[in-house]
Formats: C-alpha cells, sequence, structure tokens
C-alpha cells in the first residue's frame, strides 16, 4: 500500500481532535465515578487506594477543562475550514492529556510524612516543564489560527459567502 492511500485512511485531524476530546471527557468521567464510589464506600478498595483525594479531584477538573478546549479548538477548525499543522495538535493532545496525568498519579501515592520529603518530587518538574510547555504552545497556536480565520472571515467581501444569499 502506498503511503498516500493510508494517509487518505486516516480520520482528519479535526476529527482526530474530537476523538481525542472525547477520551478526555471519557477519563474525567471516569475518575467522577471514582470520586463517587469512594464518597459513598469511604472503607472500600477503591478509597483506600486513593491518598490524596484532593489531587484526583483536581485531576477530575483538569481532564474536564482539557477536553472541552480540545472540542473548542476542533469545532472552530471545522467552522473556518482550518487544517492545522500536525505539531499543533500533537502539542495540545499530549499537554492536555499529561498535565491532569500528573495529579492523578499523584493522588495515588501514598501519604507520608511531609517533613521527610522534598518540596517536589523528583519526576514531576521534567514532566511539568515539558507538559506545560507543550499545551501552552499547542493551545496558543490553536487559538491564534482561530482568530486569524476569524479575523479574515469577518473581513472578507459579502459577495463571497455563498451561505447568506439575498431574500428578496
Amino acid at each position: 500500500m502506498k503511503p498516500n492511500a493510508i494517509g487518505a485512511r486516516l480520520p482528519s485531524r479535526t476529527a482526530f481532535l474530537l476523538g481525542f476530546a472525547a477520551l478526555l471527557l471519557g477519563i474525567a468521567l471516569a475518575i467522577a465515578w471514582v470520586l463517587g464510589v469512594s464518597l459513598f464506600f469511604p472503607d472500600g478498595v477503591i478509597a483506600k487506594a486513593i491518598a490524596r483525594r484532593d489531587d484526583l479531584i483536581r485531576g477530575h477538573i483538569d481532564y474536564l477543562m482539557m477536553a472541552q478546549f480540545l472540542f473548542l479548538f476542533a469545532l472552530l477548525f471545522r467552522q473556518y475550514a482550518i487544517r492545522p499543522p500536525l505539531w499543533v495538535i500533537a502539542a495540545s493532545c499530549f499537554g492536555a492529556f499529561n498535565n491532569p496525568l500528573s495529579f492523578v498519579l499523584r493522588s495515588l501515592q501514598p501519604k507520608v510524612d511531609p517533613a521527610t520529603l522534598p518540596l517536589v518530587e523528583p519526576h514531576f518538574p521534567l514532566m511539568a516543564g515539558v507538559s506545560f510547555t507543550l499545551t501552552t504552545a499547542g493551545f496558543l497556536a490553536a487559538a491564534f489560527l482561530a482568530v486569524r480565520a476569524a479575523w479574515r472571515a469577518g473581513h472578507a467581501p459579502a459577495a463571497a459567502s455563498p451561505q447568506f444569499e439575498k431574500v428578496g
């Protein structure tokens, strides 16, 4: 099979972004179920596995926000027929998945005496630095593409817009 034929069978970048947003929404909803079950069964296995409930709540909210951003960008890309660069999609999706993941992983680590811990977990600065940087770059680029397309659409001649025909 030729490489062009494979590329033609892949979903569009916007469809991929929508699918990834749906995945993040699914993760957020699964975390909501875990939080609910752990609340109603505080002595259960699930509740005992959660060491830091507040961090799991942060992860849940962060996954919801990231899903909303990706849904919004995908719909803006579709509305304005934008074909975003692959790096924008990759950076946005990588960051949107990994930013909340750090909270979720932290929520599962056992509680220890704060006096014996370093102020920051050893893995966190690298993970956070890469993830935050990619999210920022991807989201800002996506926002720039959408704003530029909206600006251009607002300055296009009215005759070039066939969806608004004159009724009369």
